[in-house]
């Protein structure tokens, strides 16, 4: 089997870690550059990634995550947040600031326009109904959050994702701490533990390829 294929393996949802083993910094910033290396729609990356390592914010947090063990007995807890709606107006500078470093002239203000406006239309009449820019950008978190617990997997650390959460609770603790976040910016789409396992890795259940395929050739 492949070294990517054993991290697939590898990887199970973590749900209590070995508090007396740390993480490298070296090797968190390479599970973070995994999740900055990401894919995402139109290129944007919208998200942005807060580590909590410190025992004191993660009780806090724990409290806001229903207690879930993993919050507080990891290495290191990653809260994954997305741009909110009002980076995406046509003259947001976070939209025509990642337009324009895509464009052979990045001070061609009508080519940003053009392209701001296009991908306007995209949220307005492109996505499925009942979604909006703050649903497209949320999506994106979890292409990064798949990323990157492949990777801690890939270099032998244990990761688990929690969608489990008190919203409002994370967001007051984040402005706690944070004194330049604002909840006008971003919103909190879901968070990751990260760390070595204390207990033995119970079987994956997954259905068979069979089940979940069909080839139109």
């Amino acid at each position: 089997m492949d070294k990517l294929s054993l991290a697939l393996e590898f990887r199970h949802a973590c749900k209590r870690f070995d508090e007396s083993k740390k993480i490298s910094h070296s090797d968190i910033e390479i599970i973070l550059d995994a999740g900055r290396l990401s894919p995402s729609s139109f290129g944007f990356e919208p998200w942005h990634f807060v580590v909590v390592d410190n025992a004191d914010i993660k009780a806090e947090l724990r409290a806001a995550c229903y207690n879930q063990e993993q919050v507080t007995s990891c290495s290191h807890f990653v809260i994954l947040l997305y741009r909110k709606a009002n980076n995406f107006t046509l003259q947001s500078p976070y939209l025509r600031q990642s337009i324009a470093r895509s464009l052979p002239d990045q001070n061609d203000q009508t080519a940003i326009d053009k392209a701001s406006q296009d991908f306007l239309n995209y949220i307005a009449y492109g996505l499925r109904e009942g979604l909006n820019a703050d649903s497209w950008s949320e999506m994106q978190d979890y292409i990064a959050a798949a990323n990157m617990m492949t990777t801690a997997a890939y270099h032998g650390i244990d990761s688990c994702a929690l969608g489990g959460f008190q919203y409002d609770k994370v967001i007051n603790i984040l402005e706690k701490h944070i004194p330049t976040f604002s909840r006008d910016v971003f919103g909190v789409g879901l968070c990751l533990a990260f760390g070595y396992r204390i207990d033995e890795q119970p079987p994956h259940i997954r259905w068979s390829l069979e089940d979940i395929t069909t080839f139109l050739s």
